[in-house]
């Protein structure tokens, strides 16, 4: 699991990781609604490359939504 950086703010990493990990899928919407976050893209990628984690992309609707491949 990721490690935050200070304890009283969770990093943009951690947030959709653990959104990821309770089974739920994540679109840009989302995450921009949900974690104020603007560049999920950015996110997925750090989590695939730096924690290893299988991520599934689906582009049908137009916009990516992203699944934790289990």
């Amino acid at each position: 699991m990721p490690r935050t950086k200070t304890k009283t703010r969770k990093s943009q990493v951690v947030k959709v990781y653990n959104w990821l990990t309770s089974g739920k899928s994540i679109n840009p919407l989302t995450a921009m609604k949900r974690f104020n976050i603007f560049r999920l893209a950015a996110v997925i990628y750090r989590l695939r490359t730096d924690y290893g984690l299988t991520i599934e992309t689906n582009t049908k609707r137009g916009f990516a939504t992203y699944k934790l491949v289990s």
